[in-house]
């Protein structure tokens, strides 16, 4: 597969946990939940985590479809298997920063010993 950039990666990703999260209320029942590009392209400049433009955001929704990693169906924004597996293989790579981040914020202050200096 042809390398895609770490812009276009993040997006991919932000994609897929939105939809996984917006389909666990639907696990009981046979449905699954999309977004349109438009709903998608706001919630991302409503988190401020991107700084992109909504044209920016637009084109690397595009440049994902013509990488065949998400698609388009009747106006909505769905993540193709070989998008999937490329999401996965990210989640794998930083799934270790994750663990740690969770078990970092777990520790209970009076257990750790810190120093100020």
């Amino acid at each position: 597969m042809a390398k895609i950039s770490k812009k276009h990666l993040f997006v991919l990703f932000a994609l897929r946990r939105y939809l996984e999260k917006v389909n666990l209320k639907f696990s009981d029942k046979p449905l699954h939940a999309s977004v349109s590009k438009i709903a998608f392209i706001k919630l991302l400049k409503d988190s401020k985590i991107i700084d992109k433009s909504e044209r920016g955001l637009y084109l690397n929704l595009e440049i994902l479809g013509k990488k065949k990693l998400i698609q388009y169906e009747n106006k909505f924004l769905k993540i193709t298997e070989k998008g999937l597996k490329k999401a996965d293989e990210l989640e794998n790579e930083i799934k270790p920063y994750l663990v740690l981040i969770e078990e970092i914020e777990k520790v209970k202050s009076k257990s750790a010993q810190s120093y100020f200096t």
